[in-house]
């Protein structure tokens, strides 16, 4: 399917979801949801969509005008450097429009409060909705995505050596993933080494690597505008200690199994339990203190969530990642991070070649 066709079907599909809820127009003003509508990139702040049930007016920055004119020729794109709260609602009488719905939940304060004042109505995150699942696009970029990962992975490992900073490792890293096509990374790059690596999300830093040493490598990378995300763990050196070896098979059974509950139709819960009732037998359930995993996106955090607390049941399309791990600090810690794709077959693993 062409860009083109799969942006006009995202937008076929965002006003159903306006004519559900009885509005004729809808303002977007978080710059992801404007990449999801349109494959274009806007800095946050930068753009405002006034989409209606047959236009759309796009209120940016004069130095996209043209460019983004071009881009996107279904859309109205109006040069305006001064695009605030205001001016949106005079674009709003333009139109005719008279119940305009919003993001309440990723609008500011004070534009929130002027638009509830000028009447218009707070919505839920109809994007958000529509994002949880990917389209055949954007499952070809994140499979591209993860394999990049999976190839860095493959890159840096036989490279790490005794004496080598976190920091030195996170840039040969990351100059692979650039350098191979990556846009950016999908967060701050995670190298951890010994005990750090009990630190579930531990700030890459100047440590060096010692002869015997815990190694947690957790990042991903931002390709054709999709994350990825994984992470490995093992053993630098030959004198494994028995409870490090212990935990990580705790730990990659847990993975192995978890991918193996995320299926069409079953609770982000379930997975979440699968990983965890089975670390829990082993006897380290209090050391596995995050959640099993997430949705991955246009952002490296988003709907559904495999936790506890979720209530959400995973389908066909669905993007998720299994990490359980087992954190023991003062010595070291273990991670398993893979993402998959929900499909009819079962859960894919997207991070492989």
């Amino acid at each position: 399917m062409k860009k083109i066709d799969c942006v006009q079907e995202k937008l076929v599909n965002l006003r159903r979801q306006m004519r559900k809820y009885g509005l004729d127009g809808l303002l977007v003003t978080d710059h992801t949801d404007q990449l999801y509508l349109t494959d274009f990139f806007f800095y946050q702040g930068e753009a405002v969509f006034l989409i209606s049930l047959k236009k759309i007016v796009a209120l940016t920055r004069s130095l996209y005008a043209e460019p983004f004119g071009q881009f996107a020729p279904y859309m109205q794109v109006v040069g305006e450097d001064n695009h605030r709260a205001e001016t949106i609602l005079t674009y709003i009488q333009k139109l005719g429009l008279h119940q305009v719905g919003f993001d309440a939940a990723k609008e500011a304060y004070l534009s929130g409060q002027l638009f509830r004042k000028n009447g218009l109505v707070e919505v839920p995150s109809f994007i958000n909705m529509l994002r949880e699942t990917k389209d055949a696009q954007a499952l070809k970029a994140l499979r591209a995505a993860n394999r990049l990962a999976y190839l860095t992975y493959e890159y840096i490992k036989p490279r790490i050596k005794t004496g080598m900073t976190e920091c030195e490792v996170a840039a040969e890293m990351e100059y692979f993933m650039r350098k191979n096509g990556a846009k950016s990374t999908s967060f701050f790059t995670i190298v951890a080494f010994g005990e750090n690596t009990a630190n579930p999300h531990h700030e890459t830093g100047l440590r060096k690597l010692k002869a015997n040493d815990a190694i947690l490598l957790d990042f991903g990378c931002v390709y054709d505008n999709y994350c990825s995300d994984m992470t490995r763990s093992w053993w630098h050196g030959n004198n494994v200690p028995a409870e490090y070896t212990k935990i990580w098979k705790i730990t990659d059974d847990a993975r192995k199994q978890g991918i193996k509950a995320a299926k069409i139709g079953v609770g982000c819960r379930a997975v979440d339990a699968t990983c965890r009732d089975l670390i829990t037998q082993a006897g380290y359930g209090v050391y596995f203190t995050h959640g099993t995993g997430h949705g991955v996106g246009l952002e490296i955090h988003e709907d559904p969530y495999n936790n506890q607390t979720s209530t959400y049941i995973l389908k066909e399309g669905n993007i998720v990642t299994v990490e359980p791990g087992i954190y023991l600090p003062g010595k070291y810690g273990v991670r398993l991070e893979d993402t998959v794709a929900i499909t009819k077959a079962g859960a894919k693993i997207l991070t492989r070649k």
